[in-house]
């Protein structure tokens, strides 16, 4: 039986941050895609531009903290998507598009 998904991530993550670039591009081939369409769906299609720099700017963020980084109890695709959505966040709050919630209240 294969070893989960997320388990071979956290060990290509370990192996990343020893050192091993060979992992690192097992990772972005397993993540890519989905981590692209997940930005494309927090920032809107007409955000394009935006979207490559948060992609590119997540992928930086895992290269330059892998030797810091440690599983502490989630995986490696939800602090992969964690960075990614962070990132989103703080993109949207400078341009002004972010959404209040409380807009009706008060």
């Amino acid at each position: 039986m294969a070893p989960p998904a997320d388990d071979e991530d956290d060990r290509l993550m370990q192996r990343y941050a020893a050192g091993d670039a060979r992992a690192f591009e097992q990772l972005y081939a397993r993540h890519h895609a989905a981590l692209f369409r997940f930005v494309v769906r927090l920032l809107g299609r007409e955000a394009g531009t935006q979207a490559d720099e948060v992609f590119q700017d997540t992928w930086t963020r895992v290269i330059q903290h892998r030797e810091r980084w440690a599983p502490q109890g989630a995986s490696f695709r939800t602090w992969l998507f964690t960075l990614a959505h962070h990132r989103a966040i703080d993109l949207l709050r400078k341009s002004g598009r972010e959404v209040a919630l409380d807009a009706h209240e008060g």
